[in-house]
């Protein structure tokens, strides 16, 4: 999401080359319907510092995530595409991602994660949730 304010190449992100933020959202499996949302982070945060600083300390003993390659380094907490090692597996992960996908190009018909947002960091959090709670009821 595109930031208006003063340059801060923390803010920065890398993959889209701007100022932005990001949330780290997670989906369930079995409805698509999101479940977790962490952030806003500064976009040049590392995915897995995010996933360090909240999703990992509250898993319970012998659950697991599914995550992009973004995540790798912690496989005890977060599988990742990789490690599918037969064609079923890989074919489930495929399904589990087109899940979260689903989930992201529904925030995306908002524009909340592309145009710019001049209110303040304060308030993006609570339109970001308030987006996620629109798009997870009317599905």
């Amino acid at each position: 999401m595109p930031v208006q304010h003063k340059f801060d190449p923390k803010f920065c992100s890398h993959k889209f080359r701007s100022n932005g933020l990001k949330y780290e959202v997670g989906v369930c499996i079995q409805s698509g319907n999101i479940v977790w949302v962490n952030g806003p982070f500064r976009g040049g945060e590392y995915d897995l510092n995010i996933a360090r600083q909240a999703v990992i300390g509250v898993l319970e003993e012998g659950e697991m995530v599914e995550a992009d390659g973004g995540y790798a380094g912690e496989e005890f907490y977060i599988k990742i595409p990789k490690d599918a090692k037969t064609e079923e597996h890989r074919h489930i992960k495929t399904v589990t991602r087109s899940c979260h996908e689903t989930a992201n190009n529904r925030l995306k018909l908002f524009r909340i994660l592309k145009a710019q947002f001049r209110h303040g960091l304060e308030k993006h959090s609570m339109c970001f949730r308030a987006v996620v709670v629109i798009t997870t009821t009317t599905t």
